[in-house]
């Protein structure tokens, strides 16, 4: 029974956690990272810019792993005050994420060689 009771204490608060700051929905899990190291990664990153007004923002991962950052709509009004954090375009990243050893995300994108010889 206190075993249980441990399990119930952890799940609440673990959930109380992260709906505080959610921000982002995982929409498919890759193959290397986790969804606490996915979540802890996107909450340590400035999104301000990224935010639809009506729609979800689609980060892409190199294992595979899909995410949406909430729109304005739904997301928490105490989460991002700052009405010039949303935008009305509907754009497309075309970049891949991955997560850093330290925890920091980066956003790769393809280079290429556009100067005529």
């Amino acid at each position: 029974m206190k075993i249980l009771l441990s399990f119930v204490a952890i799940f609440v608060f673990s959930q109380s956690y992260y709906g505080q700051n959610n921000i982002a929905y995982i929409k498919k899990l890759g193959s290397k990272y986790s969804a606490n190291e996915i979540l802890k990664a996107i909450n340590k990153a400035d999104w301000c810019g990224y935010f639809h007004e009506t729609s979800r923002y689609t980060l892409t991962f190199e294992d595979g792993a899909t995410v949406e950052l909430l729109s304005k709509k739904e997301l928490n009004k105490e989460v991002i005050q700052n009405d010039e954090c949303f935008q009305n375009e509907n754009t497309r990243d075309n970049g891949i994420y991955k997560i850093h050893e330290n925890g920091i995300l980066i956003r790769m994108l393809s280079a290429r060689n556009t100067s005529k010889n």
